[in-house]
């Protein structure tokens, strides 16, 4: 993980200075003035690529947005509206910071009572918000699988970090629950709401990953065979013929279900990479392949294939040229998890550009842009991301 993390820095430094040193060569000995500033510039585009990477290998931007989560975390909770989120973004919020706390808390090992009780607190705060009255009656549950699911990650994530096992028993209610309805359902996936009739495989990828977590905790084997018949479902019925990538949704009721998105794979890859690392990589390179944009050092992710006949939406987020705000952002922790850092470090180029460019909208007077780079759920997304590191 070092390695590949050091040889996409080195790699990340020839991208960010090609195109000054290059018309420096091209300059030869003419424009001596030119050629010097351009120098300059490739010097301090280094400097700052490589403060970027240093950052992210040590830790150092990991902490940053920890001690905002923390503060976060330690504030009373006033509803997720108080936060800019809805309750849908707010689980998913927490769920990926609980993640994001687990490694950080595994990469310094000093700071683990600190981290526990960030988590313990985000544990609560994820039961505080469950879309039933008694959050352990199996009874209410209905098909709220996405808020199960991903409840069920915080609740691995934090007995991964802290060896408690204060909610074990609710885990293992919720996974047995979860592991059932899926080996039952036609298709191996699971309805995210009790309102809606689709079916998203993204969200699913959770479902099985909540349970691989359990099983790895627990020594127990809940997940082996709703992992095999979901991926086999996935691979002979649910793959777009054309760019052998997944469906975005199985059911057809939506303009888009039979197409496949980028904020749906790269949600999918970071998930699949811990319990199907395989097919995760296979997924990952063809979707790479398609998707990717890249400018030198910076790149970004489209939200559809090239010529599909579909806007923005409210999963996508804005769409600029064809790459899609969600696609990319989620490929932040897609890209990490099966070890392409060059893209991980070209995406969060990318993020920084649109960060700069948000200070510099909030300096004119515009504060919007600002509050969409800096919200929770873009910062818990980051963490994670940040603060990766293998948990066995």
């Amino acid at each position: 993980m070092l390695i590949k993390a050091i040889f996409a820095w080195l790699l990340m430094l020839v991208l960010i200075t090609a195109l000054p040193l290059g018309i420096v060569w091209l300059l030869k000995k003419r424009c001596r003035l030119l050629r010097r500033f351009l120098i300059f510039i490739a010097t301090l585009l280094a400097i700052a690529q490589s403060f970027i990477c240093v950052a992210d290998i040590s830790g150092l931007q990991a902490s940053s947005h920890y001690y905002q989560i923390r503060s976060f975390l330690n504030q009373p909770f006033q509803g997720w509206s108080s936060a800019g989120l809805n309750s849908e973004q707010g689980i998913i919020s927490l769920s990926y910071l609980s993640e994001g706390l687990t490694s950080y808390g595994l990469r310094f090992p000093l700071l683990r009572s600190d981290v526990s009780a960030s988590a313990e607190k985000t544990v609560a705060l994820a039961l505080s918000v469950a879309p039933f009255y008694d959050v352990y009656n199996p009874a209410e549950w209905g098909e709220e699988g996405l808020y199960l699911s991903h409840l069920n990650v915080i609740l691995g994530a934090y007995q991964r970090l802290t060896g408690d096992s204060t909610y074990l028993e609710l885990n293992r209610l919720i996974s047995e629950h979860l592991s059932q309805k899926m080996l039952a359902a036609p298709t191996h996936n699971l309805h995210s709401y009790g309102t809606y009739a689709h079916l998203w495989p993204a969200d699913n990828t959770v479902t099985l990953y909540s349970l691989w977590l359990f099983d790895k905790n627990n020594q127990t084997e809940l997940s082996q065979q709703p992992i095999q018949r979901w991926l086999t479902y996935m691979n002979t019925q649910a793959t777009d013929p054309k760019t052998k990538l997944h469906y975005s949704e199985l059911t057809g009721i939506e303009a888009y279900s039979f197409y496949p998105r980028g904020c749906a794979l790269s949600w999918s890859t970071r998930y699949m990479s811990q319990f199907a690392p395989k097919e995760a990589k296979q997924l990952w390179r063809g979707y790479r392949r398609q998707f990717k944009r890249a400018v030198l050092p910076v790149a970004g992710f489209r939200e559809y294939p090239v010529g599909t006949p579909l806007g923005e939406d409210y999963d996508s987020g804005p769409i600029i040229l064809g790459l899609g705000a969600a696609a990319t952002g989620l490929a932040l922790n897609g890209s990490k998890s099966v070890g392409d850092y060059l893209s991980y470090y070209q995406v969060v180029d990318l993020v920084k550009v649109f960060e700069g460019l948000s200070v510099t909208a909030w300096a004119m007077g515009d504060p919007s842009y600002l509050r969409l780079a800096s919200d929770m759920k873009a910062i818990s997304i980051s963490f994670q991301a940040e603060a990766y590191k293998p948990w066995w």
